[in-house]
């Protein structure tokens, strides 16, 4: 009897240190990426469990993570799959600004302009549209910014700045250049 005692206890004990150690981890991370709440953390680790997260360590003042967008498991078709870590902030005008980070799971493509920004960010060299020349409209691509497929880890991710734009509706406004390359630079692995 004394030995079951002895052993619920260390497995008790050894519960409670592992329990902490989650919290103390999602505390941590929470730091160093801001702009994530606890909910959206442990989401996120939880999936790091199938794929490697890269996160900025600096936003704009006033961006969070609205929402994560996912679909995983083994249940889930490869061409189903989707996991998006979608920031914004409203600005005092009533608009506002979103960007996302997609996963790409299959038929992965490179974009069609030319004239990308390369930015160097511990990840690797990134590639940036922000507003490319379209030659076939001989014209500029305003509200268009997205990144090239780059890697975090053995997954394919990109930045897309004006996630959810609609030419129809005016509600959205874009990042500058500078904010959005600092948020690339400031690119790391979760």
């Amino acid at each position: 009897m004394k030995r079951i005692f002895l052993f619920s206890v260390i497995v008790l004990s050894l519960a409670a240190a592992a329990s902490a150690q989650s919290k103390a981890s999602v505390q941590a991370a929470m730091k160093k990426f801001p702009g994530v709440s606890k909910a959206h953390m442990e989401q996120m680790i939880a999936a790091k469990q199938v794929l490697q997260i890269g996160l900025p360590t600096w936003v704009p003042a006033g961006f969070k993570v609205e929402r994560i967008k996912s679909r995983l498991g083994r249940g889930v078709a490869i061409e189903d799959r989707e996991f998006v870590i979608i920031y914004s902030r409203t600005l005092p005008n009533g608009k506002m600004q979103r960007f996302a980070f997609e996963a790409g799971f299959d038929g992965l493509g490179d974009l069609m302009y030319e004239g990308a920004n390369t930015i160097s960010t511990p990840l690797g060299k990134i590639y940036l549209l922000y507003e490319p020349f379209d030659a076939d409209e001989n014209k500029k691509l305003e509200n268009y910014v997205m990144t090239e497929w780059f890697q975090v880890g053995r997954l394919d991710w990109h930045y897309i700045g004006m996630y959810g734009y609609d030419e129809a509706a005016d509600d959205l406004a874009m990042i500058s250049l500078s904010d959005t390359e600092r948020i690339l630079r400031s690119l790391r692995r979760l």
